[in-house]
């Protein structure tokens, strides 16, 4: 009669256990991949912001670069980002939190995102997303230690991609042409972004208002994780309270909204809580 209890016992034991050493190797994944972003993020000295590195460029991305930067500004080499927002699945899903700390470059494209998505008191996820050397991954977890998801291949580098491009509105020196990034002209008010990495390459629509500032980007090239697998669909970047933050102008609010045939969907809606910058030395 005894049995049982020490059966039970024993099974929530090796439960506990299997998640406390799952939940340190997630945490060890989010340190390495850290580790080797900071290592990957070049080091070589670039101009401060001036007038004639943007010379050249679409009128609206110049406009842009001059109200985000003050003359003189020094290259941001990465940012560590806090972020706090609210998520949903599906239209008809219920709203779900998330806290969660980004280190993203603002020189070669990569980043890694450590976030916890917080459903109710008894359920919640944590998600580790990832761009490093060209590649796209991640994975989600269930409390922190069941793997529910997993994330890599072509179509993710390019979701990744397109991520990494629409957040350097967080490190706008990242927005300087480089052998990887270029900008087209289209009108007074939008210019079309080309970035490229390795094999991998996404294109986006800025649109800019009169005093300079992006409103809206907008892509086709990420994918939504759809209930029959992954979907392209049009996507939108919607950016707006901006703020001073150490000299640079950021949207400090982003929603994000897939266009969808049935109408726009809103299914996460950001705040930037704290912004860290550290510079190329």
């Amino acid at each position: 009669m005894y049995k049982f209890p020490i059966i039970f016992a024993a099974v929530l034991a090796t439960l506990f256990t299997l998640m406390g050493l799952s939940a340190i190797t997630s945490r060890l994944f989010v340190l390495r991949s850290i580790r080797r972003l900071l290592k990957s993020i070049g080091r070589e000295e670039l101009p401060n912001f001036s007038a004639e590195l943007v010379n050249g460029l679409p009128d609206p991305v110049q406009r842009y670069l001059h109200y985000a930067l003050k003359e003189g500004q020094p290259n941001i080499r990465y940012a560590k980002l806090k972020q706090e927002a609210r998520f949903k699945n599906r239209p008809e899903s219920n709203w779900f939190t998330v806290k969660a700390t980004e280190y993203i470059s603002g020189m070669e494209p990569g980043f890694v995102w450590d976030a916890r998505l917080r459903h109710n008191a008894f359920w919640w996820r944590t998600a580790k997303l990832a761009l490093l050397e060209d590649k796209g991954f991640g994975h989600i977890k269930m409390f922190g230690a069941f793997t529910i998801q997993e994330f890599e291949g072509p179509q993710t580098n390019r979701s990744m991609l397109f991520r990494f491009l629409s957040e350097l509105v967080w490190l706008p020196t990242g927005l300087l042409p480089t052998k990887q990034l270029r900008w087209e002209h289209i009108d007074a008010t939008k210019s079309k972004a080309i970035l490229v990495d390795g094999e991998t390459s996404v294109d986006a629509i800025f649109h800019f208002n009169e005093i300079g500032e992006v409103t809206r980007i907008v892509t086709k090239s990420k994918y939504r994780d759809h209930k029959s697998g992954f979907e392209r669909a049009q996507f939108t970047l919607e950016c707006k309270s901006y703020s001073e933050v150490d000299g640079v102008m950021i949207p400090t609010e982003v929603d994000f909204v897939w266009n969808l045939e049935t109408g726009d969907f809103v299914y996460g809606q950001f705040r930037i809580t704290d912004v860290e910058y550290f510079y190329a030395k």
